[in-house]
């Protein structure tokens, strides 16, 4: 009896701001699995750790522990916006900081929040201010709640909706083209 060689998934890793984030990079594995993709999406929650500076050193040293054991092809990070200015000093500095590193960032303009609500038909150019994205993502989705694991996003949320957004989100845009969900 012969052994197939089963070829390596290509590895991405993926930096959360929290467990919103989280179920979200599961929905991106489920789907990239659904497509038959040869890819793997590492996804590791980044909290606690405050601010996007912060974020940015954790996600980056989570990212090379996790590089020595195997390679990336890429990585990328979920921020929210709203936390850019808190202190502006240290938002400017995770900026850099995640240019220099080549992290593909995934802003999420206000929160998270803001950015499922541009999954949405009609609403792909909706920006919520602060505050309010939560709100505004309950008016299209009344049961919506923060944290939702891949599953219960994918009820309401399917390749197309993530398409749709990342028409809008050039991180995201970014991150599928690295996965290799196509986007149109």
């Amino acid at each position: 009896m012969s052994r197939r060689k089963i070829p390596r998934r290509e590895r991405v890793f993926l930096g959360c701001e929290g467990e919103s984030e989280q179920g979200y990079g599961a929905l991106l594995r489920k789907l990239a699995d659904e497509a038959g993709l040869n890819v793997h999406i590492v996804i590791k929650n980044l909290q606690p750790a405050g601010d996007p500076l912060a974020l940015a050193q954790k996600a980056i040293q989570h990212f090379d522990k996790e590089n020595r054991k195997a390679p990336f092809i890429g990585k990328a990070i979920m921020l929210d916006t709203d936390r850019l200015t808190e202190p502006a000093d240290r938002g400017r500095r995770a900026l850099e900081l995640l240019e220099r590193k080549q992290f593909i960032t995934v802003w999420q303009r206000p929160d998270h929040e803001g950015l499922l609500l541009r999954h949405f038909r009609g609403r792909e150019r909706s920006d919520p201010p602060r505050g309010r994205s939560f709100a505004a993502i309950q008016a299209v989705w009344p049961g919506y709640r923060k944290n939702m694991a891949a599953a219960d996003l994918a009820v309401r949320i399917n390749l197309v909706d993530v398409q749709r957004a990342a028409g809008v989100t050039p991180g995201l845009f970014e991150l599928l083209q690295l996965i290799g969900l196509e986007v149109e």
